[in-house]
C-alpha cells in the first residue's frame, strides 16, 4: 500500500467529518445541514467493498464522512486498474453521473471501514422544491468542486504534455484538441 494512501487511512479512522466543514455543505448553516443530513442515507462500508462500479448507474452524491476510499478505473481495453484518486473524510464523488443520465466513469471502492452519506437524485429534487435555498447552495458548492477537479486536471495533463516520450507538436495538439472538444461538445 502506498505511504499516501496509509496516510489517508491513519488520518480518517482518527477523524470523524464536522458536516459543517464539508465542501457540499458549506455555507449552510447548522439548521439547514441537518435538514440536508436527514434525507441522505447513512452507509457503513468494510475495507475493500465496491461502492460503485464503472460502468453502472446509481443516481447519489456520497459523502465520506469516516474511512479512505479510492477512484480506479479500466483502461480502455479493460485490461489495466488504474488508481484516479485516494479520497478521504470530506470528500465527495458520484458527481459526474448525478445529473446526467450517463454511468459512473470509474469505480469507488472502500480502501479501510468506512461511513458514507448518500444525496439521492430524489431527495435532492426534494429539497429543491422545499428548500430551494439550500439546493441553490450545494449547487454552488458542486460547482466549487467541479471546477477545481477539472484545474487539476489541466495541470495534470500539462504535466504528461511536457514528458518527452512523444513529441511536444503532437502532445500539445492532442491536448488542444481534447480540451476544444470537451468545451464544444458540453449540451448544457
Amino acid at each position: 500500500m502506498s505511504s499516501n494512501i496509509t496516510d489517508l487511512i491513519n488520518n480518517s479512522q482518527a477523524t470523524e467529518l464536522d458536516f459543517k466543514e464539508s465542501p457540499l455543505l458549506r455555507g449552510l448553516n447548522q439548521k439547514q445541514i441537518e435538514i440536508v443530513v436527514s434525507v441522505m442515507e447513512h452507509l457503513c462500508y468494510e475495507a475493500n467493498t465496491l461502492v460503485l462500479k464503472q460502468g453502472e448507474q446509481n443516481k447519489g452524491l456520497w459523502l465520506i464522512s469516516e474511512g479512505c476510499c479510492e477512484v480506479t478505473r479500466y483502461s480502455l481495453n479493460h485490461e489495466k486498474h488504474r488508481v484516479i484518486a485516494v479520497l478521504g473524510p470530506g470528500t465527495i464523488f458520484g458527481e459526474m453521473s448525478f445529473f446526467r443520465k450517463t454511468p459512473h466513469s470509474a469505480n469507488v471502492r472502500t480502501v479501510s471501514n468506512s461511513t458514507v452519506h448518500m444525496l439521492s437524485q430524489e431527495a435532492f429534487e426534494q429539497l429543491r422544491q422545499d428548500s430551494s435555498e439550500i439546493a441553490a447552495t450545494i449547487l454552488i458548492n458542486l460547482v466549487s468542486v467541479v471546477s477545481e477537479r477539472l484545474k487539476l486536471m489541466d495541470g495534470w495533463v500539462c504535466a504528461l504534455t511536457e514528458q518527452t516520450e512523444v513529441p511536444a507538436n503532437n502532445k500539445y495538439e492532442e491536448w488542444h484538441d481534447f480540451r476544444a472538444k470537451l468545451y464544444r461538445e458540453w449540451n448544457f
